[in-house]
């Protein structure tokens, strides 16, 4: 195998959290290699020779200054005629200041090609795929990024190289059931499940993929936001808003005109927020069942399935995620593969019980 980088009816019990005064060392002994900033890290394709994955790094954060230094730079051509000097240099500044952050702050693209035998690509690792061995971590929060899961293959060497990375373990656990499908070797998980717990073991569906028509019974819900940030967000548009208010009542009558884009570009600005607001308001992840267990997500009011699972198939309901990240996820466990949700990590063990319990009576009622 080669390795090519550039730059059921029975559920089992909610998995522990880890104690969070352990949070510290627990952290300082990760991996080093399993850093958040890794961003995403997909499989392209997978066969009995060789499988290849790609993904972005994660943006830097001072990426968010590109759009503001972009329309500084478009101001100096808006203003009235004669343009000077003065003018066209403000632009070329902000225009290159622009370019140059969002060139160090892009996300740069990674590419890992694992094959099985020679000849190997250039820069490869040939590994033969008898001695594959995969590990599942957690990657910790660093500054702003969030923490996510990553998916490891180990050489005998023992040294660990990503191939899969995700801020959504369901997605990372349904392309790794795949990557079992075509490289099988043993798994060695570190998210804190069970032995009993296998969510990258999928089986062939069987049974009617169609949902009931009875009422869907409310498993667990959870905004896709903190509560300090929905709050923080309306608390910001209300402030802006009534600064404009005021700004507009007491210039008003005292300038004789004002400059159109003056006024566009304010209310611009307060409807961005505005719909920020909302969106975070009212987005939402929840778990349903309806004949079936169902993934739904919803914003504006607006709902839609993203996944769903046989209630029979299901093995266990677990909360997981890393130490010290705000956010966890409540994972279920299914032979028809797994689903998650985001939740906040002081309700996550809470949400997993619940979701489990209210699961058992809704299979049972139905």
């Amino acid at each position: 195998m080669t390795l090519e980088t550039d730059d059921t009816m029975g559920m089992s019990s909610v998995t522990e959290a880890p104690r969070w005064r352990h949070e510290a060392r627990a952290a300082r002994t990760e991996p080093q290699l399993f850093s958040s900033r890794m961003g995403r890290l997909e499989l392209v394709s997978a066969d009995a020779s060789q499988l290849v994955f790609s993904g972005r790094r994660r943006a830097l954060a001072p990426v968010i200054l590109s759009p503001l230094l972009v329309a500084l730079s478009a101001l100096p051509w808006l203003a009235p005629q004669p343009r000077t000097v003065l003018h066209v240099g403000t632009s070329f500044a902000f225009g290159l200041a622009a370019s140059c952050l969002a060139a160090w702050c892009w996300p740069r693209r990674r590419r890992v090609h694992v094959v099985s035998r020679e000849p190997a690509p250039r820069g490869a690792r040939v590994v033969p795929p008898g001695t594959v061995r995969w590990v599942l971590v957690t990657t910790p929060p660093e500054g702003a990024a969030r923490a996510g899961y990553a998916a490891a293959l180990r050489t005998g060497d023992g040294v660990e190289h990503a191939v899969l990375a995700s801020t959504d373990p369901e997605r990372l656990l349904r392309q790794l059931a795949e990557v079992l499908r075509h490289w099988p070797g043993p798994v060695e998980c570190r998210w804190g499940l069970p032995a009993s717990a296998r969510p990258w073991s999928i089986e062939p569906q069987s049974g009617p993929r169609s949902v009931s028509a009875a009422p869907a019974r409310p498993i667990l819900r959870s905004s896709i936001a903190s509560r300090p940030l929905r709050w923080c967000t309306v608390i910001t548009t209300l402030l802006v808003l009534v600064d404009l208010v005021l700004l507009v009542g007491s210039a008003s009558s005292k300038l004789s005109s004002v400059h159109p884009l003056s006024v566009v570009l304010a209310v611009l600005f307060e409807l961005y927020l505005v719909v920020l607001t909302l969106a975070l308001a009212t987005g939402e992840g929840r778990l349903t069942f309806a004949g079936r267990l169902l993934k739904e997500r919803s914003i504006f009011g607006l709902r839609r399935a993203v996944g769903d699972v046989r209630a029979e198939s299901v093995r266990g309901v677990y909360a997981i995620g890393a130490p010290g990240a705000d956010r966890w996820h409540v994972l279920v466990d299914s032979a028809d593969g797994p689903l998650s949700v985001s939740v906040e990590r002081a309700e996550a063990q809470a949400l997993a019980r619940e979701a489990e319990r209210a699961l058992a009576l809704a299979r049972s009622a139905g």
